[in-house]
C-alpha cells in the first residue's frame, strides 16, 4: 500500500534537516541505522555539497553505500505554511473515509511483524486493483516468491468484505535486499487466489510477474 506527497527541494531538505540521522550511526534492522553523533551533515553525494544536519537518534533507511558513504531514504513531516507555494486543503470532514485507512494498522503490522519493512498500500478504483509495496532483505527467489503469496493471503484476509477489488499486487525490491522498491511485481486476481493460493506451484502459474517494475512480464502459464 501509496501515499503522494507535494514536495519542492526546499520541502525535501527541511524535512531531512529536522528528521534524518548521521551516517555514524548504530545498526539497528536490517537498513535500518539511528543517529550516534549528536549533529552530523548529510550531503547531496559523497563529499558533495552540504544539504543540512541531523539529529542524534534519527532513523534511516540505506538504500545504498559507497566506499564509506550511505546512500539513505527517511519519511517525515514539515509545517505546511513554511513551503513556498503551499495552499491547505479543504476541510476533509464531508468525504467518506475509506475503510482501507480503517484497516491500515492491521496492514502495517502484518507486513512489519513478518515480511519485511512496509512501503504503503492504495487502491486504483478504475482498475479495481489493490497495490502495496514492501521492502525486503536478501533472502532469495524462492523464498520471495513465498513471502509474495503470503502477503497476498494476508491482506485478502484482512480486507476480504471491506475493500472490493479484483486484483491484488505486491510490489518489492530484489530478493537480493537491494535495488528500488518496486522493481519485483507480483500480481493475482482475487478469483486465482481464492482458487489457487493454498498451493504455492499452482499460485505461482496464475500470477503475473515482473523483475523490471512492469517494463515486461513473464508469461503466465494456463
Amino acid at each position: 500500500m501509496s501515499r503522494f506527497y507535494k514536495n519542492s527541494l526546499s520541502a525535501v531538505v527541511l524535512v531531512l534537516a529536522f528528521c534524518l540521522g548521521a551516517l555514524a550511526a548504530n545498526k539497528r534492522l536490517v537498513n535500518l541505522w539511528s543517529v550516534a553523533e549528536s549533529v552530523e551533515n548529510f550531503r547531496a553525494e559523497p563529499n558533495g555539497a552540504k544539504l543540512g544536519t541531523l539529529l542524534q537518534g534519527t532513523e534511516i533507511e540505506q538504500i545504498g553505500e559507497q566506499d564509506k558513504w550511505v546512500r539513505f531514504r527517511v519519511e517525515g513531516w514539515i509545517w505546511g505554511p513554511s513551503l513556498d507555494g503551499y495552499k491547505e486543503q479543504e476541510d476533509p470532514a464531508d468525504e467518506p473515509i475509506s475503510p482501507l485507512f480503517d484497516e491500515l494498522p492491521r496492514l502495517k503490522k502484518l507486513v512489519n511483524d513478518k515480511y519485511g519493512v512496509f512501503y504503503g498500500i492504495a487502491l486504483d478504483k478504475d482498475l479495481q486493483r489493490l497495490q502495496l509495496r514492501l521492502r525486503v532483505q536478501d533472502i532469495g527467489d524462492e523464498v520471495l516468491q513465498l513471502r509474495l503469496l503470503a502477503v497476498q493471503r494476508g491482506v485478502f484476509e484482512i480486507l476480504e468484505g471491506v475493500v472490493e477489488f479484483q486484483t491484488l499486487r505486491i510490489e518489492t525490491n530484489r530478493a537480493d535486499g537491494s535495488g528500488e522498491v518496486g522493481a519485483h511485481i507480483a500480481e493475482t486476481t482475487v478469483a486465482d487466489l481464492v482458487r489457487y493460493g493454498d498451493d504455492q506451484e499452482t499460485w505461482r502459474m496464475h500470477t503475473r510477474f515482473s523483475m523490471d517494475g512492469g517494463e515486461t512480464w513473464a508469461e503466465v502459464v494456463e
